[in-house]
């Protein structure tokens, strides 16, 4: 107060619209001796919430002239709790929550957060960051306000970043075929998983599968890329690669081998040479045989006219 009270002056303490100090010079009339000092001014022990407000105080002199009046507005603020930090994963973002104590949060709490130990430029509830980012680091919050101050414990990020649904692109290079297990923006912690005809491929976790085209031909084959987060499998593919025995001559032709046709041209081949060979032998002994014939006739007309020469 900025007047000291005398012992026969009148004093009143009002708390918004109620009396709660009357003094006159006879004695206190409202309130107990404990709640004002010496002074006058009012005294007030284990502060509260309903103890915030607006206080009155007003003071006469024995010939009721006004001495003092003042008019105080009481705040009264909660001391803050210990946070501790809540940890939300979603698609590739990682959220952290300062939670106070029992859930109980003044009025008038303002928030830090720390990373790594050190105050980042970051002041509210939440902090939201991407996974990818914030692998092995520490994060703490700090809650305070005008007279109180505490700080949660460290918590380490444990989310993990989803993978990605994949797609197979095959590629097809001489003899084999390489199939590649595909997503854009893969997690960088992903792994494989190859399958054939929808059974694990073991000992394959590589992002490429490399087959041969002939032993590969018509079967199906996926691939799954997971962490420990998530998991993603491809959809089954088949290849359509085509292997060329020859420079120039494909493995198949109209979805038949081009060995059948090698054999098949190779048989037709081989039945026109017997062919040949035996039209050639007939002709051979045709021609003996008209020879022959030539020959008997060459004689026979000899010996004709041998008889007619030699006649009497």
């Amino acid at each position: 107060m900025d007047y000291t009270v005398k012992s026969d002056d009148t004093l009143k303490w009002r708390f918004e619209e109620r009396v709660i100090i009357y003094r006159k010079k006879q004695g206190l009339v409202i309130g107990k001796k404990g709640d004002i000092n010496a002074d006058g001014s009012l005294k007030l022990v284990n502060l509260k919430k309903n103890h915030a407000g607006v206080y009155f105080t007003e003071v006469y002199d024995q010939t009721g002239k006004e001495k003092t009046h003042r008019r105080v507005r009481l705040c009264v603020l909660d001391r803050v709790k210990k946070p501790s930090i809540n940890v939300t994963c979603k698609d590739s973002d990682v959220t952290f929550t300062c939670i106070p104590q029992n859930m109980q949060k003044p009025d008038d709490s303002q928030y830090k957060w720390f990373q790594n130990g050190n105050q980042i430029n970051e002041t509210g509830i939440n902090l939201k960051k991407k996974i990818v980012e914030m692998k092995k680091v520490q994060f703490s919050c700090e809650v305070y306000n005008k007279i109180s101050n505490e700080r949660s414990d460290p918590v380490v990020n444990m989310c993990f970043e989803p993978v990605r649904k994949p797609e197979i692109n095959t590629t097809c290079k001489s003899s084999e075929v390489f199939f590649t297990c595909n997503a854009a923006q893969q997690a960088d912690d992903a792994q494989y998983k190859w399958f054939q005809n929808g059974e694990v491929i073991h000992n394959e976790i590589k992002i490429s599968l490399i087959r041969t085209i002939s032993e590969s031909k018509n079967m199906n084959f996926s691939c799954e890329v997971y962490n420990d987060g998530s998991s993603e499998k491809s959809l089954s593919l088949s290849h359509n690669c085509v292997y060329n025995i020859l420079p120039g001559i494909p493995d198949e032709l109209f979805g038949i081998s081009t060995w059948i046709f090698i054999a098949g041209g190779g048989g037709f081949l081989l039945v026109l040479i017997i062919i040949i060979v035996c039209c050639c032998v007939i002709c051979k002994k045709k021609k003996k045989l008209r020879e022959n014939d030539e020959e008997e006739l060459e004689y026979r007309g000899a010996k004709r006219s041998t008889s007619s020469y030699c006649s009497p």
